[in-house]
């Protein structure tokens, strides 16, 4: 066998041993995948039981068991399963012979042993990220416990390393095609659909964040489907919807971030929403940025909270709210329409009526910085629902600033939040105003009468 030595090639010898040489092996295997099956087996000279993985007779899934060996006995890592004796030609390799699986194993939910798998996996990750390799297929069945060691149950390890990305360059031969499935159904990142070539360690951060959604809820995620938990494990949400967005953009990208949100899960466990989202605004207002990354983070996690929305988010400053604004529009968009919609739909409580200018200002301020940062298209997805929050409250102090605000647009923006306009009827009737000046002849036409 030549070894790896500056991570561009390997050559597997031409020597081939065959397993039975070494090891008794079970009549029937103790599982089978797409490229190689495991089997019980005890080594003759030792009586040591292990865990044998061989390869299917097809050249790729030798090629991928290859791959598996290759890099698995790179990741020198407790959480990571090792490599304990392979083949010199790469048929077959053993390894540590496991209690289970995590579906397997998995008795209920209990979220120390979660938070314990997810801190280990990640830091294992992240010693598989820094050298450039991506696992791609992280789920319940991947995710094996050994024998604990100083009292734990378990020691939970990473195992099937078959589908690994290796960095640009390192791959002395292409084994995945564009467009090709990747990954565990429910679990696998929607961009792997895409090109899977290009995975980067987001990937696992997603598989990881779904393992966690899953083990929460006891239900088998759905591609594409949003996955949440409830009630006691409430505090979860954060995490599992910042690491399972499906715009890899809006998702956090590394292990590191991953573990700071899981520890970050366990100190908020006791602490309700809505008092930590009044520590974040009193952070904000002191100019922490971290308090409105993690009040972003909220809100987006619980979009049926309409207290939420009300009392804290739209309490966010003018200047924080125009810089988020300006950093991550897509998302500010989106969650000031959920805010807008709560205001239409859902019930205002006994509060102040005169305090729904602050959630109607505040949404004003995020449309009118996407359409001086010209996200047009973002500004356009939220101007109908600001419109008909501001309809439904007929605040007349917000309808004169909106008013002042369009008499000022010029193209393009005029142009993208006319058909907005025109689309409700209650809306143009609300706005309009005889006599009304407008540097847009677009709006003024539709909205002074003429």
């Amino acid at each position: 066998m030549t070894r790896l030595g500056d991570g561009s090639s390997w050559k597997a010898s031409k020597i081939t041993i065959k397993p039975q040489d070494r090891y008794r092996l079970s009549a029937r295997p103790l599982g089978r995948g797409s490229y190689a099956e495991v089997f019980h087996a005890v080594e003759k000279e030792t009586g040591r039981e292990v865990a044998l993985k061989r390869a299917h007779i097809r050249q790729e899934a030798r090629d991928r068991t290859r791959r598996e060996i290759q890099d698995q006995k790179r990741l020198a890592h407790p959480n990571i399963m090792p490599i304990l004796d392979h083949d010199p030609g790469f048929a077959w390799y053993t390894m540590p012979l496991a209690l289970g699986s995590l579906k397997d194993l998995r008795q209920g939910p209990d979220e120390e042993e979660l938070a314990l798998i997810l801190l280990t996996l990640g830091q294992a990750l992240d010693v598989a990220h820094r050298l450039g390799l991506v696992h791609r297929d992280i789920s319940p069945p991947n995710i094996l416990a050994l024998p604990g060691e100083s009292g734990a149950r378990h020691r939970w390890v990473v195992a099937d390393w078959g589908m690994v990305r290796r960095p640009p360059g390192e791959a002395s031969r292409i084994l995945t095609r564009t467009g090709q499935g990747m990954g565990t159904p429910g679990f696998d990142a929607p961009e792997l659909s895409v090109d899977a070539r290009q995975a980067t360690a987001a990937v696992d951060v997603y598989s990881l964040g779904r393992v966690a959604a899953w083990y929460l809820t006891g239900m088998m995620p759905k591609s594409g489907v949003r996955l949440l938990p409830e009630a006691e494990f409430l505090h979860w949400r954060p995490f599992v919807n910042a690491s399972t967005q499906q715009d890899v953009a809006l998702r956090i990208q590394t292990m590191s971030k991953l573990r700071e949100m899981v520890q970050a899960a366990l100190d908020d466990r006791d602490e309700p929403v809505l008092t930590r989202a009044r520590r974040l605004v009193e952070g904000i207002v002191l100019g922490q940025p971290e308090s409105l990354e993690a009040l972003v983070r909220l809100v987006d996690a619980h979009q049926d909270d309409a207290d939420l929305y009300f009392d804290y988010f739209a309490q966010v400053p003018t200047g924080p709210a125009r810089a988020w604004c300006k950093s991550d529009p897509e998302r500010a968009a989106s969650l000031a329409g959920v805010l807008a919609r709560h205001l239409v739909r859902d019930s205002w409580g006994d509060r102040d009526r005169e305090y729904v200018s602050t959630p109607l200002a505040f949404l004003h301020t995020i449309l009118q910085a996407l359409v001086s940062d010209n996200n047009l298209g973002h500004a356009q997805d939220l101007a109908g629902d600001f419109f008909a929050a501001d309809v439904h409250w007929r605040d007349q102090e917000q309808r004169l600033r909106s008013l002042e605000w369009l008499a000022d647009l010029q193209a393009p923006a005029d142009r993208v939040l006319a058909p907005v306009l025109g689309a409700r009827q209650d809306v143009l009737e609300y706005y309009m105003e005889p006599g009304w000046q407008a540097r847009s002849v677009v709006l003024g036409t539709i909205l002074a009468g003429g």
